[in-house]
């Protein structure tokens, strides 16, 4: 979801075609020499993200792939092989590479192996940031099936009641699919808000809210400082103890178990800044009962949520989804909003590299 103290406004931002972003994301990553499948899968997920709005996760961040890439912190050509594997399951290496070609291959497989026997999960190790953790849920979905997906990150969060980041933000993603109504697409962070939009804050130079991050002395921070470190750390989803952070904790552990452990990868403190492990799961429906009824269910719950009466000084209650689904059909239309700063340093990251523009 946007940030809510970020306003896209005719003077802070452009407005570009969704094809574009994606042709001149593709084209950063060949200039770096990236394979043109592994391009094209990094830039539709990203190019996704900018068009349902999660622009922390979206195509501005193409310039540091790049730059990770160029630092050698990334290896490209990557090699995506399976460890082991079973008939539901497999262990995937991403190679040291971009974490998105990894995780969509893990998904790939998930969907393959729960075709053939009603489940499939994959695990990936030796891996980097992976995006917007709800893509990988939609390839199931487009499937007729369930799809979750997970990933862990070096430490951002302090566990409940600790004083120092010991765990990742660790998100989950879990969608399903639904009849006449839109499909059902959760994507969350552990932490009170996703690292990538402090990240966002922080270029652009606007404060965040009170309760997304605080000091080593518990103190709340507004700007989000520079490095991680010891000295501060984001907050488990809950805050406080009284508002249940253990709930965000043990979600954020559950995350380096299934990612982290499972894949042999590493768990929070034994990973660095930009390796990310991840697991995904597809369940097909039709093995439990049949799709179109699942579906018609689907519906009912949806719109029974819908019909929910809204709180006072609020328009309508939503499902999660709602709000992703409804900017994909604005921004599609209008085009996908990227802030001057973006647009300027994707521009310059493209001329710099000597890549066709588009933008």
């Amino acid at each position: 979801m946007a940030l809510d103290f970020l306003k896209f406004t005719d003077e802070n931002s452009v407005r570009v075609r969704a094809t574009d972003l994606h042709r001149q994301v593709s084209a950063i990553l060949r200039a770096v020499n990236v394979p043109g499948d592994h391009a094209e899968t990094t830039a539709k997920i990203l190019t996704k993200a900018s068009l349902m709005a999660v622009d922390s996760h979206g195509v501005g961040n193409a310039v540091r792939y790049a730059e990770s890439i160029e630092s050698g912190q990334y290896t490209v050509p990557q090699k995506v092989d399976v460890i082991s594997e079973s008939d539901t399951t497999a262990l995937l290496t991403c190679g040291d590479g971009l974490g998105f070609v990894a995780a969509h291959r893990a998904m790939e497989m998930s969907i393959e192996k729960a075709k053939a026997h009603g489940v499939g999960m994959a695990t990936v190790r030796d891996g980097h940031h992976i995006g917007m953790v709800g893509y990988y849920p939609l390839m199931a979905i487009e499937q007729n099936m369930i799809g979750m997906a997970v990933t862990n990150a070096s430490p951002a969060m302090r566990p409940a009641l600790g004083a120092a980041p010991r765990l990742g933000t660790n998100p989950i993603a879990f969608g399903a699919p639904a009849g006449e109504e839109r499909p059902f697409l959760l994507d969350m962070a552990t932490t009170t808000v996703a690292s990538g939009k402090l990240g966002l804050a922080r270029r652009l130079g606007v404060p965040i809210p009170v309760g997304w991050a605080v000091t080593a002395e518990g103190q709340p921070l507004t700007h989000p400082p520079e490095t991680r470190g010891e000295h501060w750390s984001q907050n488990p989803l809950g805050n406080t103890r009284e508002q249940g952070a253990h709930k965000g904790y043990g979600l954020a552990v559950m995350v380096d178990i299934l990612a982290g452990v499972l894949s042999g990868g590493g768990f929070g403190t034994q990973l660095t800044g930009g390796e990310n492990m991840s697991w995904t799961m597809a369940i097909d429906i039709s093995k439990f009962r049949p799709l179109d009824e699942f579906k018609s269910m689907m519906d009912e719950m949806i719109r029974e949520l819908h019909a929910t009466p809204a709180e006072p000084g609020e328009e309508r209650v939503l499902v999660a989804g709602d709000p992703e689904w409804d900017a994909e059909e604005e921004r599609s239309a209008k085009g996908v909003p990227l802030h001057n700063s973006q647009y300027d340093e994707m521009r310059a990251c493209a001329q710099r590299l000597n890549a066709e523009l588009f933008i």
